[in-house]
């Protein structure tokens, strides 16, 4: 089974400021008032134009992206995060930015590069859940199913 899921993770301030800025994006809450931004290939050519040069273990990660992603981290922390799975092998890679610039030691890619991403918005793990389950990444596993669940709700 596969889980091939890219999307923006922040609290309402910057998740707000995104979708004033690109109304064609869509959002799910997820838990302690953190909400997702699904991006498929329209979402991300809507926030930025050029995926010539990407970071290091991104497919999308672009300076036009991680430029996006950081002005909009002045309202509040976010995480950027990309997984490609299919029957058990793949990876992930994410990249957390506040206050206008990337933080260390994100950018990165591999396994659980995610969780410590999430610990930048001050996820912890929660008994048998790392960060990655506790906030309900594993909810659904392709963009596109994050996006019919945003479309789904809104009245």
């Amino acid at each position: 089974m596969g889980h091939c899921v890219t999307a923006i993770i922040s609290s309402n301030p910057a998740v707000d400021s995104i979708l004033r800025s690109s109304p064609s994006l869509v959002s799910v809450p997820l838990v302690d008032g953190l909400r997702l931004i699904p991006l498929d290939d329209d979402a991300l050519d809507s926030v930025a134009a050029d995926y010539s040069q990407t970071a290091d273990g991104f497919t999308y990660l672009s300076p036009s992206l991680a430029a996006f992603l950081a002005a909009h981290s002045h309202h509040a922390a976010l995480v950027y995060f990309e997984t490609e799975y299919f029957g058990g092998d793949g990876t992930q890679a994410a990249a957390a930015y506040r206050d206008g610039h990337a933080l260390s030691p994100t950018p990165s890619s591999g396994d659980g590069a995610i969780n410590p991403a999430l610990g930048c918005l001050g996820i912890t793990r929660h008994g048998a859940f790392d960060e990655f389950d506790y906030v309900g990444l594993s909810r659904y596993r392709h963009t596109s199913d994050w996006i019919e669940a945003a479309t789904s709700q809104t009245p």
